[in-house]
């Protein structure tokens, strides 16, 4: 058999190199008034990652039978939505104690704000740094004292264990998000790169490498979070709130690749995949951006021989 693909490598199981977790949960988008689907994107992006991924890849000359990568599964389905967050923490957590760096797809974006706790929480009295990709700046009040898609970088930038001079929001579109939404960010020390900041200001993977550079200086772990309504809806129309404008599909590949490259990257969440809305584009596009993820990962083992 020559035609090995990256699915064929998964174990089941929380130890590894790199640790799929799903995270089957939409009711987070529901209280945020978006369209139901995401719960069902953990089972349509395993779908789709069996189709696609050579184990070796020749153009960038990486191998990635050298890497350990299982698949744990996903928080259960059935739970309430904040015992799913409450578990989602404790499983993230678990695989970081373990050495592993986990890779979750959602789900809903509120899936993040419990994913950074689980990395705060092992990196406890260090710095960490995170940056959102996302067309919105997720900052909105709770509602009726429940998190939800809309609020998990509030929830962040009102943790006192997180310092939000190591937060970045990227991509943002200013058609989107509300004026009060940008100087709550502003005001708590946070940065926001808007879309046509990240697109005319040479390549969008630069403005990237920059933002995370930066992050890295200060912060001894970095946080990457990418929802996929950050990429034009030509691109990725199966998320909840599709827009016209965003990143494109190379661009969203080029972030998974530099964010699994960098060395202090670890953990990386992708959101909003709605498979009820558009199953397959937005589908191959999750499973590319887990894929070289890999790849970018498997070349930090490269860089030190």
């Amino acid at each position: 058999m020559t035609d090995i693909r990256l699915w064929d490598l998964i174990e089941f199981g929380e130890s590894g190199h790199i640790v799929l977790l799903g995270f089957p949960h939409d009711e987070g988008v529901l209280l945020n008034g978006g369209r139901a689907g995401a719960r069902l994107g953990p089972e349509k992006f395993r779908f789709w990652l069996k189709r696609f991924g050579a184990l070796h890849n020749p153009e960038k000359d990486i191998d990635l039978s050298s890497l350990a990568v299982t698949d744990a599964g996903d928080v259960p389905p059935e739970v309430p939505l904040k015992e799913a967050h409450a578990r989602l923490t404790e499983k993230v957590g678990s695989i970081l104690s373990q050495g592993g760096i986990p890779f979750i797809i959602g789900g809903g974006n509120d899936q993040s704000h419990p994913n950074a706790s689980a990395l705060l929480q092992h990196r406890k009295g260090k710095t960490v740094g995170v940056i959102n990709i996302d067309a919105h700046l997720d900052v909105r009040p709770l509602k009726d004292g429940c998190a939800h898609s809309g609020s998990p970088f509030r929830l962040l930038l009102e943790d006192e264990r997180f310092d939000g001079e190591n937060f970045i929001e990227f991509a943002a579109q200013g058609s989107q998000c509300s004026k009060e939404h940008a100087e709550y960010v502003r005001g708590k020390k946070g940065r926001i790169l808007w879309l046509d900041e990240v697109q005319h200001h040479g390549r969008v993977i630069d403005s990237f490498e920059a933002s995370i550079g930066n992050l890295a200086w200060s912060s001894s772990s970095l946080f990457v979070s990418f929802d996929l309504d950050s990429v034009a809806a030509s691109d990725a129309p199966g998320v909840s709130c599709p827009g016209i404008l965003g990143l494109s599909a190379e661009d969203a590949v080029s972030i998974a690749y530099r964010s699994g490259g960098h060395p202090s990257v670890s953990l990386f969440d992708l959101s909003e995949y709605n498979p009820v809305i558009e199953d397959e584009r937005t589908g191959r596009l999750a499973s590319a951006m887990f894929y070289y993820f890999c790849l970018g990962v498997a070349s930090r083992t490269e860089k030190k021989k």
